[in-house]
């Protein structure tokens, strides 16, 4: 069940009216007061605890059994009776009259449901479990209480004093939004933490002095990871929610975006595969020029690390042409990713000393100096990307080359999402085994004496059902950008 989260001015809807008097009437009655809501109670037995918070706030209280004519002129209803029928009838009668009800510990029945609520002063965080689990609601308000010091409340004052200065100084939305995040991420926002108040003023007044009212490029190459949005890095996630436009790959989970960019950002679709470039890497070139010359500030999200694999100097090189400031942000690779997944360790002491990265283009196939350099290297881990399509070639050119068949093989799809599969064998059997137009985009391969640890070492389990987990490329004539 689907519950739209909204904060409600409770005074604009009159008084909302408690039916029950028990303990849980009294924690209703606590948290609707502790928002300013005016309240009354309704039931035939009141406790002394509801009694007090009644009197403490100036409620109104009604000792009589619940009937419908106590509805007349309420818009709020929050049944909290002990009687499952008394309230089944409640929320009948309320629907009926086109009143909002809420039934205590009975989800189906409720309009809206009260969540854990996190205060610190103006500023309300919400957590709501839509009824499931109150308890988990509860644990997950905890470490919010925890992440968010309780003198936060003095930052939320500081900036309500500000905010008409702000406003006037920058007219701006994109610096009024950048000075905000200057604020709250650094020295005046300690201060004020410490009750310091009159140096925070002073920190503020050099601050906006200088502050440019004027939109300010930068771009930012974010490695997103392999997939799991929890393997983003905490200066990942931070600069990409300062992102004005957002460039991504194919290979970078939706979830990243939805939970850690700025709904108002706008996100375009640049992935490739294989057989369809939804954007050529000169038309992403031109799209990063454009915006930056907007003076927006740009990320270029890229699956994995944005140093492996993909166009950062060139990218770089746009923004230096431009005059903006950039900054890499490194990622967790593909390769790091699907092999700590698979229980793999990349190099091993007494073993393999070296990894070596490689994506086998057609071309290379018949390189004969490529192949050189692969002889010489039994000792090695390969991480190939891209390179599915020829891994009947490649296991076949490796036995040729000297490399033993019992040289073990994963093949590692989708690595780290909850589609992460993998399919273990040898470099000489692998190919009776195994079709590659069974594995999933993106697919690595893991070949060297490492690789048998994935038998040994696995602690991911296989997905019931195969899926894919990231979104297939918009098609080629339709629209390309997104806007939250």
């Amino acid at each position: 069940m689907a519950y739209t989260p909204l904060f409600l001015n409770a005074k604009k809807h009159g008084t909302i009216l408690i039916i029950g008097g028990g303990e849980i009437a009294a924690a209703k009655t606590e948290a609707l007061a502790s928002v300013g809501a005016e309240v009354e109670i309704l039931a035939e037995n009141i406790s002394e605890a509801v009694e007090i918070l009644c009197a403490k706030h100036g409620f109104k209280t009604t000792h009589a059994p619940y009937n419908k004519k106590y509805l007349k002129g309420k818009k709020i209803v929050v049944a909290a009776t002990d009687n499952d029928a008394v309230n089944e009838k409640i929320a009948k009668d309320c629907n009926k009259a086109d009143i909002l009800v809420n039934v205590v510990d009975n989800p189906p029945l409720c309009d809206f449901i009260f969540p854990a609520l996190v205060r610190r002063g103006n500023l309300q965080i919400a957590i709501s479990s839509s009824g499931i689990s109150p308890v988990l609601a509860r644990m997950v308000k905890h470490a919010i209480e925890q992440a968010v010091p309780v003198t936060f409340t003095n930052l939320i004052r500081f900036m309500g004093d500000k905010k008409l200065e702000l406003r006037e100084k920058f007219t701006k939305i994109q610096p009024r939004r950048l000075i905000g995040e200057a604020i709250y991420h650094g020295p005046i926002a300690e201060e004020l933490y410490e009750g310091n108040r009159q140096k925070a003023d002073a920190l503020f007044d050099d601050l906006i002095a200088t502050y440019p009212n004027q939109k300010q490029p930068a771009l930012y190459l974010i490695g997103a990871g392999p997939g799991n949005p929890e393997l983003m890095t905490i200066k990942a996630i931070r600069l990409l929610s300062k992102a004005d436009i957002i460039l991504y790959d194919r290979l970078v989970s939706q979830d990243i975006i939805a939970q850690y960019a700025r709904k108002d950002a706008e996100k375009i679709s640049v992935g490739k595969t294989r057989d369809h470039h939804h954007k050529t890497q000169a038309e992403i070139d031109a799209l990063i020029e454009d915006h930056l010359r907007k003076g927006n500030v740009v990320v270029r999200l890229k699956g994995g690390d944005p140093g492996i694999y993909a166009h950062g100097a060139e990218e770089i090189n746009i923004a230096k042409k431009v005059g903006a400031p950039y900054q890499i942000v490194p990622g967790i690779s593909a390769a790091n990713g699907c092999a700590a997944y698979a229980g793999v360790p990349l190099t091993e002491r007494g073993g393999a000393l070296s990894v070596r990265f490689i994506t086998l283009y057609t071309k290379m196939l018949q390189d004969d100096d490529f192949w050189t350099s692969i002889q010489y290297a039994k000792n090695e881990t390969f991480v190939f990307y891209m390179s599915t399509p020829h891994y009947s070639t490649l296991c076949a050119k490796l036995v040729e080359l000297g490399f033993s068949a019992d040289t073990p093989m994963v093949a590692i799809e989708q690595g780290t999402t909850p589609q992460h599969r993998e399919y273990k064998s040898t470099i000489g059997s692998f190919d009776q085994e195994w079709d590659s137009s069974t594995f999933a985009s993106p697919c690595l391969l893991i070949i060297g004496d490492v690789a048998r640890w994935a038998k040994e070492n696995q602690w991911k389990d296989a997905p019931q059902e195969k899926a894919s987990y990231f979104p297939a490329l918009p098609s080629k004539n339709s629209e390309e950008k997104q806007v939250a």
